[in-house]
């Protein structure tokens, strides 16, 4: 099966595995695991940023993110397509926070849209609080965009002149950086919190790594606790994140490549569109409208034929490079997809 389903799905590689068995543990409760004590050492000297927390998942990084740093009643700005809102259950309803977005399909949205926001809830009494800025980096649903400091920085600087905590779902930030060469550190430094996954293009098995300063980590600590994401011997799969950091960062780059190409040659297919401007990482979205086919249907036909994509919904599939996809299979699945086609 050629696998461009999702990089969630690459498999630990042997010299991986072999390293997270041979890993160092303690009782990470206790804060006694060297292994996850180094991960998180190295996490918050890559993000620049004092501390880090490492956690069983993005989703939780981002619900912990919220819950320490806002209140009942407090709002967060967020993409409409972004993560947070589409994919994490409703997490937010946890904190009792609400939440506003911006319809803009790339993910990377202006001053204006916030002010927009803003000025739709005014200051009184009756009005919702908007509390926190949410960007992705790089942005899923937009087709793995990733933000320039261009576009990032008088955002941030808008939102901190509200009063606005920042917040980086950075579950694919060390693709934006191997795209645009803005080091993870540059990225994250006008953040109170910023995570990267592990789990994903690094290629391991489980978990991500939330940072900030100390005060936030220390208050991320304490939900992580009642979230029940505290463990014990975590080191084994910390490791794990160890291990890529050393060994996955440049793969990163032939992952672009390779979906770069796949790209270009879906797009050549009749009555398939590809937006090769927005082809930024490892992130394909395939517009199958002009088809007249159903995306479900052709995912199906695909898969009968030993290649894997999802559906985002009628008319739209993605496709996602990695780790375990490699330029020939690319080439395959481009051939195949035409077949089905």
């Amino acid at each position: 099966m050629i696998n461009l389903y999702s990089d969630t799905q690459t498999k630990p590689t042997a010299e991986m595995r072999k390293f997270m068995a041979a890993a160092e543990v303690g009782d990470e409760q206790q804060k006694l695991d060297p292994s996850v004590n180094l991960l998180c050492e190295t996490s918050a000297k890559l993000l620049g940023k004092q501390a880090a927390l490492f956690l069983p998942s993005g989703v939780m990084c981002n619900l912990i993110s919220i819950l320490s740093q806002c209140h009942m009643g407090d709002e967060l700005i967020a993409a409409d397509n972004s993560h947070v809102i589409m994919m994490e259950a409703g997490g937010l309803a946890l904190g009792q926070v609400s939440s506003q977005t911006i319809d803009e399909p790339s993910g990377i949205f202006t001053v204006a849209d916030i002010e927009h926001c803003v000025a739709k809830r005014g200051r009184g009494a009756h009005s919702t609080i908007p509390k926190m800025l949410v960007i992705e980096n790089t942005h899923n649903f937009g087709g793995g965009v990733a933000w320039t400091m261009e576009q990032l920085n008088p955002v941030t600087q808008y939102a901190k002149s509200q009063n606005m905590k920042l917040h980086m779902d950075g579950a694919r930030l060390l693709n934006a950086s191997a795209a645009t060469g803005i080091s993870p550190a540059q990225y994250a430094k006008e953040f109170d919190s910023v995570w990267f996954d592990l789990s994903k293009g690094l290629g391991c098995p489980v978990g991500a790594v939330l940072t900030g300063s100390q005060e936030f980590i220390d208050q991320a600590w304490v939900w992580k606790t009642r979230l029940g994401g505290a463990m014990r011997q975590a080191g084994i799969i910390a490791s794990a994140g160890l291990y890529a950091l050393e060994h996955h960062v440049d793969n990163l780059k032939q992952d672009h490549i390779n979906a770069k190409n796949l790209g270009i040659a879906l797009n050549d297919i009749d009555n398939i569109s590809v937006n090769l401007d927005n082809l930024h990482t490892n992130i394909i979205i395939i517009d199958v409208a002009q088809t007249g086919q159903n995306s479900l249907e052709i995912c199906k036909k695909l898969k009968a034929q030993n290649v894997s994509m999802v559906a985002l919904s009628d008319t739209e599939i993605r496709a996602v490079t990695h780790l375990d996809v490699s330029a020939d299979e690319c080439a395959q699945a481009a051939e195949i997809f035409a077949n089905v086609i």
